[in-house]
């Protein structure tokens, strides 16, 4: 991938990573021609939804569809959806992910990312380190530099307004994507205070019909749906195990000090912000033409990456479990007439 004079200045791109770029920019290529000889070239856009480590399930998805030879056209990601989506259309294969996901199943390897504020007055974290470790993969690679398109959703705490983020770094980008009200403080992104994409757009279908000329949208929800919800077949924390004397001790402590233990502050925004989300994705999945729903056997915490392997097989299934519709779809399905918003819409800025 092209990279900046800037970013060299800064930190000296050593060969090995010259080299990375190199073969995931080969390997898009031979999977771009492989792919128009399979499938008809419907243009097929992917939006990856929000979800913490759970979101690792977008891996599993764009596993199956390589494999499958289905190109996708767009992708458009918020927050974890913007983390993977972004390594995606930087070049990254699936096996690639999966490797990357590999690393950050260490609790050793998180705690390296922590940048704790102090005191914790816009946020616990700033996210400049989770930024970093991004551009060791990606640099300081633009939108404009990437050979597929890449729609990244955040919104401006100021104003409300809804951010579709397509020129710029990437990896600034992501940043604010992800930048999880409480937990990250907001990032400064060309005037704006961005938070978190799934605050406003969990699952952003949305981006894709306004801004893109795809002809099939697919959505990919590992947030639990409404139904899981009101039925309590969803496994959205562990349950908690009855704690020894000496854990009860540490629990009292820890929550004395934790502004995001269960039942503080941070625990409370969290979970109230996750119980509108559910109903946004909810709507957007209807917007889709069709939306893949991941199905988790073990329960999570929106940390817990140790359980990688898990959430990337749940995210191979549910795309194997539909591959053939999608594969009618891709070929059945006539092209769209109707050209992408040239505008940004009433109420967003398209940045």
């Amino acid at each position: 991938m092209a990279q900046s004079s800037h970013w060299e200045t800064l930190i000296p791109m050593p060969w090995s990573l010259r080299s990375l770029f190199a073969r995931r920019k080969a390997h898009h290529e031979r999977h771009d021609r492989a792919s128009l000889d399979k499938i008809p070239h419907l243009k097929l856009g992917l939006a990856l939804s929000a979800g913490g480590a759970k979101g690792l399930a977008h891996v599993g998805v764009l596993q199956v569809f390589e494999e499958h030879g289905i190109e996708i056209d767009a992708i458009s990601g918020s927050s974890m959806g913007s983390y993977v989506g972004a390594l995606w259309a930087c070049g990254y294969s699936g096996p690639d992910l999966q490797e990357l996901a590999e690393e950050m199943h260490d609790r050793k390897q998180l705690r390296k990312l922590a940048d704790p504020i102090i005191p914790p007055l816009t946020g616990l974290f700033r996210g400049e380190r989770a930024k970093r470790h991004l551009m060791e993969s990606i640099g300081e690679t633009r939108f404009e530099d990437l050979a597929r398109r890449l729609l990244i959703v955040t919104f401006d705490l100021d104003t409300k307004e809804r951010l579709v983020l397509r020129r710029g770094v990437v990896a600034d980008a992501v940043h604010a994507s992800c930048a999880m009200p409480g937990i990250v403080a907001p990032v400064m992104l060309d005037g704006h205070r961005c938070c978190d994409g799934g605050v406003v757009d969990p699952l952003p279908v949305g981006s894709l019909r306004k801004f893109t000329d795809v002809d099939v949208v697919i959505g990919v929800n590992v947030l639990p749906t409404l139904q899981q919800v009101d039925t309590s077949a969803h496994e959205d924390e562990p349950p908690p195990a009855p704690p020894s004397p000496w854990k009860r001790l540490g629990r009292g402590l820890n929550r004395s000090i934790n502004l995001a233990a269960h039942g503080n502050v941070i625990d409370t925004l969290r979970k109230s912000i996750k119980a509108a989300q559910l109903r946004i994705a909810q709507e957007s999945t209807k917007n889709a033409d069709l939306c893949l729903h991941p199905r988790f056997e073990l329960p999570g915490l929106w940390h817990d990456y140790s359980n990688f392997a898990h959430y990337i097989e749940a995210g191979r299934a549910a795309a194997a479990a539909q591959i053939d519709t999608i594969k009618t779809m891709l070929n059945q399905r006539p092209p769209r007439t109707n050209e992408p918003a040239q505008q940004p819409m009433v109420g967003e800025n398209v940045a």
